[in-house]
């Protein structure tokens, strides 16, 4: 039963109400390392005037009237206050609700509140989920209700800490989901965090594994975390799969678990990693584990693709394009019974057109100088030799036999480039 009360004096009372009354007022620069381009976060809006009833969609308001405690009543507004912040939009009617997950028309919106503080995110084209936590004082007690030690070991602070943003990382992944029937610990896993103990924050790959009908498939997301003022933020984000690319010959699409098997046969093959540096797969489950990690296609938007041959519908090797510091590179690997019939040139004329298309502007193709048939395929889709570089030490960190470590250091780095 909805209780009856003024709807416009309560947002008048709270239209004066502080925010540092009760929340960590923080700054609203972006609290997290990736994808800042993409999302919109809000934490803790510092504007001491809250929505007006007006402003909110029917369900809020709804919402808002059923409420008893006026701790919930001003978390709601200081909640929906944050979105507007994010949307960079005072209209939230846009905003409804199924299965209590909050959409909007156009982008994908989350909320977070807890008893110090209230979150917000928006993108235009990610789906999202984010959380807001104060400290926990029973986290390590329940900690193994909800992760494993080697989880936790995965983000490299103290091990509360550790906890807190594991919990909040795997809460933000639910919400992204917005279905229920979730096992936090079984269902949720995060496979690689790089954290900056300096900067208080970091990054890493998570799998919501648990599935439903709106969500037949395992999902991959690119998940971040960070401790600010004492309060623990995490974001999760997920990147629809790329449209498979076509050419005559062949299909590229995204890696997936199933490819684990033929990673590793292609990445066992002595003369395949020739010219590679790579030491190979001891595995099949370190090709998996590789899979499950693999940030590109969530951070980036694109990566290394795997190549299907249309005649046998079978992977014959990969190609795609890589994100470095130094730039955007074109990389190419395939079994050797594929060498020689132009399956290599096609493929990457197949990534490069798509690059072209998704507005990258230039493309750096590296290969020794040695590896002749690498070379003629970067000549061939049109690269040009830009520079040279002398090998020596740069195997050092490479898991090489001593023979093969030698012969790399005799050799050049030849570096090509293509501006699209």
């Amino acid at each position: 039963m909805i209780r009856s009360f003024n709807l416009n004096y309560l947002v008048q009372r709270y239209t004066t109400y502080r925010a540092d009354k009760r929340f960590i007022l923080m700054t609203i620069t972006y609290p997290f390392p990736l994808l800042e381009k993409e999302v919109t976060v809000c934490v803790n809006p510092t504007k001491t005037t809250l929505l007006g009833v007006d402003d909110l969609c029917f369900e809020d308001n709804k919402k808002l009237a059923s409420l008893v405690s006026e701790t919930k009543k001003e978390e709601l507004l200081w909640s929906r206050t944050a979105l507007s912040k994010a949307l960079s939009s005072t209209d939230l009617k846009q905003l409804y609700y199924r299965d209590k997950k909050p959409f909007i028309e156009k982008g994908n919106v989350s909320l977070s509140h807890c008893s110090k503080g209230v979150a917000a995110v928006y993108s235009a084209n990610l789906e999202v989920g984010i959380d807001i936590e104060t400290k926990r004082s029973q986290i390590l007690r329940i900690a193994p209700k909800f992760t494993t030690k080697e989880e936790t070991a995965l983000i490299s602070t103290n091990e509360a800490d550790a906890l807190q943003c594991v919990w909040g990382i795997k809460e933000s992944l639910f919400k992204l989901y917005g279905h229920g029937d979730v096992d936090f610990k079984k269902h949720l896993t995060i496979t690689s965090f790089h954290w900056n103990e300096e900067q208080l924050n970091g990054w890493g790959t998570a799998w919501i594994n648990a599935t439903c009908e709106d969500r037949p498939l395992p999902l991959q997301c690119l998940v971040q975390a960070a401790i600010v003022n004492g309060q623990y933020l995490a974001v999760a984000s997920h990147r629809k799969p790329l449209t498979p690319l076509q050419s005559e010959r062949l299909e590229l699409r995204e890696w997936n678990p199933s490819d684990a098997s033929w990673l590793c046969a292609l990445n066992s093959n002595p003369e395949v990693i020739k010219f590679t540096g790579d030491a190979g797969f001891s595995s099949q489950e370190k090709a998996l584990q590789l899979i499950q990690s693999y940030p590109n296609y969530q951070r980036d938007g694109f990566g290394r693709w795997m190549v299907i041959h249309k005649k046998d519908d079978r992977p014959i090797g990969w190609c795609g394009l890589k994100n470095n510091p130094w730039g955007i590179d074109l990389g190419f690997r395939f079994f050797s019974e594929y060498w020689g019939n132009g399956i290599a040139t096609e493929a990457a004329f197949c990534g490069l057109k798509w690059a072209k298309t998704a507005g990258l502007t230039r493309i750096i193709g590296r290969t020794l100088s040695d590896n002749k048939a690498s070379i003629r395929v970067l000549e061939k889709v049109n690269m040009i030799l830009t520079q040279k570089s002398p090998l020596e030490g740069v195997a050092k960190d490479r898991t090489l036999d001593p023979q093969n470590r030698s012969s790399l250091e005799k050799q050049t780095l030849n570096i090509y480039a293509l501006d699209l």
